[in-house]
């Protein structure tokens, strides 16, 4: 059976330090719900902060291939994250949803994500929410997922 994944709390310092790296990502996803609203199909809001995120500076990876590791080989078979962000911390893993409410299933995804690819950081965002679209952040770090 496979270990549940701890969560802690990112300290202070390094916290103020990934959401400011994150702001102006977060800001083009709350002005893609505040244009489009709850209630449309989940690949209308990827389309929608793709074309945000260039507009904004970012440079986009959709529909990211990336081949993990095992045993220091690279895999054939690869994950497929909805889009990959190059920001000033490295990738940034982003996973749009469309739900009425987030589950354990959405966040493991997440979370195997960053296990997967060892990257610094995974924004959840859920566009299904009203009033505002729901944003988790979550920081990999040594192993362990921190929220911030």
């Amino acid at each position: 059976m496979a270990e549940k994944t701890q969560m802690h709390i990112v300290e202070e310092s390094k916290r103020r330090e990934l959401i400011q790296a994150c702001y102006g990502i977060i800001g083009c996803m709350q002005e893609v719900h505040n244009q489009l609203g709850p209630g449309l199909p989940e690949y209308l809001y990827q389309e929608a902060l793709t074309t945000e995120l260039v507009a904004n500076g970012y440079t986009v990876h959709k529909e990211f291939e990336y081949h993990p590791l095992y045993k220091g080989k690279e895999m054939k078979a690869y994950l497929k994250m909805d889009m990959v962000v190059e920001s000033a911390i490295g990738k940034v893993i982003i996973e749009c949803k469309a739900l009425t409410q987030l589950t354990e299933k959405e966040h493991y995804q997440v979370f195997g994500y960053l296990r997967g690819t060892g990257w610094p950081v995974a924004i959840l965002v859920n566009f299904g929410t009203s009033p505002k679209a729901q944003i988790e952040r979550y920081h990999y770090n040594a192993g362990t997922i921190e929220v911030f």
